[in-house]
């Protein structure tokens, strides 16, 4: 077990002269307070006995009706039954694990992928195996060559895990051949696919294609989401979607952790849903997430030297920035944080030790002019760091 590298970051970013770029933190103040307000009052008016109260395991079945609604406007139509509602998508990565991971079992990656998926997979065990990404997902070719090569060798991956939507951290987006592909390549080798959706919602240019399990028609597809990034993430609003199976399955390892999720806290993001206040309010944080994107995209190509590239992302929270070969972020990140200015370094998001000379920096939490002054404290860092070799040409 490893200590998260963000979370230790974070200790650090909360110095007051930090510009912190690190956290995939949403903007404070996107957060709805007084609907919050209003709605835990009347719940412990007219409930108190209940929502004080422990809970069923599966959690609270008007949130759950709400979270299948809520998914059936992205093409999944399940049931109640298929639904788990979990204390973050951390959690329900963790049961992904306890429940189908065993040491040396093979689980497929993108490079680069969620920092805190590895983590999990490495906890189990789990032996990964990278195929890197291009600006439409994960490569179908490298993962249709990764899998044949596997079979020859008479192993079969028990996960393939993916981040489809504005993906965390490159914000790269599958394209929708490329889910197609990997749906087919998944049945032809017989192994699950783990599709973690947490940024779908944030889209800036229009929706994305439909999410792998709104594609899936084998029930192979296990599908994560939260309500982190649209509602607020401290109620810890979270929840897997698969087969009635699995779910049963889930069901049986979270009782070994926590019995049940926060009955308030579920309460109050049922009513939250119910009042129509999710779906109204989403425009108005992808427009100001918007923003901030295109001030950080300006800002970059404003202020970074030639040799310094990074991605475009149409939604989330994140974006992908690779300096010049022979680079190395973790060894510039104390320098940056004298500077005044922090990241996440790309070794972490990388199973196989890659991604050296790449940073995750995230858009969503810091304000537009901190966003500007802390790309220009990274670009000057960056500059006086260049190899010579670049800085002559």
């Amino acid at each position: 077990m490893t200590r998260s590298l963000i979370r230790e970051l974070l200790k650090l970013t909360r110095r007051g002269n930090i510009i912190s770029f690190a956290g995939g933190l949403p903007d404070p103040a996107t957060f709805p307070v007084e609907e919050i307000k209003a709605i835990t009052a009347g719940l412990l008016e007219r409930e108190a006995n209940l929502v004080l109260q422990y809970g069923p395991t599966e959690g609270d079945a008007r949130l759950r009706d709400e979270l299948v609604k809520w998914m059936a406007k992205d093409g999944i139509h399940i049931s109640r039954d298929q639904v788990l509602v979990t204390l973050g998508s951390q959690q329900g990565l963790d049961l992904v694990g306890r429940v189908f991971l065993d040491p040396g079992d093979l689980v497929i990656v993108e490079l680069p992928s969620y920092m805190a998926a590895l983590q999990v997979f490495r906890s189990y065990r789990a032996e990964m195996r990278g195929v890197p990404q291009d600006d439409a997902g994960m490569r179908a070719d490298v993962l249709e060559e990764t899998l044949a090569r596997l079979a020859r060798d008479g192993r079969r991956p028990k996960l393939i895990y993916v981040v489809p939507d504005f993906q965390n951290p490159s914000g790269v987006t599958m394209s929708n051949d490329r889910r197609l592909r990997l749906l087919q390549l998944a049945r032809q080798y017989r192994t699950l696919v783990v599709e973690d959706n947490p940024y779908r919602e944030l889209s800036f240019e229009g929706a994305p294609p439909p999410p792998l399990a709104a594609l899936d028609r084998e029930g192979r597809v296990i599908y994560l989401s939260t309500f982190s990034k649209t509602l607020c993430p401290g109620l810890r609003i979270a929840w897997i979607a698969a087969s009635v199976e699995f779910i049963g399955r889930f069901v049986t390892a979270k009782q070994g952790m926590d019995l049940c999720c926060p009955a308030l806290t579920q309460a109050i993001a049922a009513e939250f849903c119910a009042a129509g206040h999710l779906s109204s309010r989403v425009g108005a944080i992808v427009e100001r997430y918007r923003r901030k994107r295109d001030t950080m995209l300006t800002a970059l190509a404003r202020e970074m030297p030639l040799g310094v590239t990074w991605t475009h992302p149409q939604g989330g929270l994140f974006l992908w920035v690779r300096l010049p070969d022979g680079m190395d972020t973790e060894r510039l990140l104390p320098l940056a944080v004298e500077e005044g200015v922090a990241y996440v370094v790309g070794a972490g998001f990388h199973a196989d030790g890659g991604g050296r000379n790449a940073m995750r920096l995230n858009f969503s939490f810091p304000s537009e002019p901190e966003i500007e002054e802390g790309v220009r404290r990274l670009a000057r860092l960056v500059q006086r760091n260049l190899p010579s070799a670049v800085r002559a040409k």
